[in-house]
């Protein structure tokens, strides 16, 4: 009997964990967890947000297949795609999830444990810990089921609003900087584009230090990191049988692009996330995979650790050569899509990663995008119009790999294309407020907490 626990982070970046090199301390119960198991250093989600992301994940599937391409869009998965809840559910697996997605995501789960935040108070989103207060219940009805279980727990740290409690608001914060000195301009461009700053303005209103907002992204982390602690300690009794999965949907643009602290563009910090396997006996210790791999894989590989023959045509790659040693990756090439904010598809290899751009790019870059990731890991440095040369070869595997997609699928054009953007603005306008530099700050204000949006608020501007 095996148990899988499988935990999203939702808006986690790889490279903000200890175990993937970050240099503060923000996660040390999840490092310990990576130590104790296989550690996959470049793993990828091909389509971004959330929703194309979970959906990929969960139904081992491209969204070419599944058709889910945005947040919200109003389009449902397509006919015939089971997710992994269903196919443990139909296995003999007690299934239960603490999320609050609802739509397809809660199919197959017997037990659906929703919530909402406490936003009884506009400094503070106890996100980590509302989610513990409903995982800790739902880890001893599993483990008292006699049948294995199946169990999803959703963390929405650290996605915005970065609204850590004391204790980590302040953690990494440099006390000699102040965070709305108007003489510091790093915050200029996000105070100036129009579809967030009207959100940013509920939960950081007059801040002028893009550092200080990524000091509260990694406070979010560690304040996530000691609730995970409670939920490890809580599934101690069946550990031996219990495989334990960390991985999330999608990383976050921090202050090193445009799209200042969302979750679009097709940037490594959004596309590369943590994906952490560990089973204590039977996946080894300290294994570190060094190259690419997709959460596309991961369903696969848990229907092969639990010995359930795959028959939902999956196309993921399952994991368990690289996690054994056989070959240090599954792909040497990955193609990527979004098509919330802004609609671009992108190719990587190890070297060189290309974006292209269905729609113009509503920050106003360039329609095509070319990043040496060897000299310039940060994507800072355009060569498109430099290397027509390397364009033109990744715009033939993007172009032959799409054409596969679709004769594949039966299609005869684009999901990513046809279904376009979706988002345009969120955030309530407050004409009568100051914006960005100068406004009345945070602890100064009365009301409810911001709150993560609803995608049905992403088109509020419309």
């Amino acid at each position: 009997m095996t148990n899988i626990v499988l935990i999203a982070l939702d808006t986690q970046r790889a490279d903000h964990l200890g175990c993937y090199g970050y240099h503060r301390d923000t996660s040390p119960n999840l490092d310990a967890l990576a130590a104790a198991g296989v550690v996959f250093e470049r793993c990828y989600a091909p389509n971004i947000p959330t929703h194309p992301s979970f959906t990929t994940l969960f139904s081992g599937k491209e969204a070419i297949t599944h058709d889910i391409v945005n947040i919200g869009g109003g389009v449902p998965i397509a006919d015939g795609v089971r997710l992994l809840p269903e196919i443990l559910s139909d296995a003999g697996y007690v299934t239960a999830a603490v999320d609050n997605m609802n739509r397809h995501f809660s199919r197959g789960f017997e037990h659906y444990h929703n919530y909402q935040w406490d936003r009884s108070d506009p400094t503070v989103l106890r996100k980590a810990e509302t989610v513990t207060n409903l995982a800790l219940p739902a880890i001893e009805e599993v483990i008292n089921d006699p049948r294995p279980f199946f169990l999803f727990l959703h963390y929405w740290d650290p996605h915005t609003p970065y609204l850590p409690p004391p204790g980590y608001e302040e953690l990494y914060t440099d006390g000699e900087r102040d965070p709305y000195d108007q003489d510091n301009h790093s915050m200029d461009e996000a105070w100036t584009w129009e579809p967030f700053k009207w959100y940013f303005h509920d939960w950081m209103p007059g801040v002028t230090d893009a550092e200080h907002v990524v000091s509260l992204y990694d406070g979010e982390i560690r304040y996530m990191d000691s609730y995970l602690a409670k939920v490890f300690a809580a599934l101690e009794p069946v550990r031996d049988d219990t495989i334990v999965v960390i991985t999330a949907d999608h990383g976050e643009v921090l202050n090193e692009q445009l799209g200042y602290f969302d979750h679009h563009g097709l940037y490594e910090g959004n596309i590369h996330i943590p994906l952490i396997m560990s089973w204590p006996g039977k996946l080894p210790a300290g294994r570190r995979v060094p190259g690419m791999v997709q959460n596309l894989d991961v369903s696969q590989t848990l229907l092969d650790l639990v010995g359930i023959p795959q028959v939902q045509g999956m196309e993921g790659v399952s994991l368990l050569p690289s996690i054994y040693g056989v070959r240090e990756r599954n792909y040497e090439t990955v193609y990527f899509s979004e098509a919330t904010w802004q609609v671009k598809r992108a190719v990587r290899t190890d070297r060189w990663k290309l974006i292209r751009a269905i729609e113009p790019d509503p920050h106003g870059r360039p329609m095509k995008e070319l990043f040496d990731l060897a000299a310039d890991p940060g994507e800072q440095v355009n060569l498109a119009e430099d290397r027509p040369d390397v364009v033109a070869e990744l715009e033939a595997l993007l172009d032959a790999w799409l054409e596969k997609r679709l004769a594949e699928t039966g299609r005869k054009s684009d999901p990513v294309a046809d279904q376009g953007a979706c988002a345009t603005s969120i955030g309530k306008p407050k004409p009568d407020d100051v914006v960005g530099a100068g406004a009345v700050p945070l602890r100064e204000r009365t009301g409810r907490a911001a709150s993560i949006p609803d995608p049905s608020e992403l088109n509020s501007g419309r």
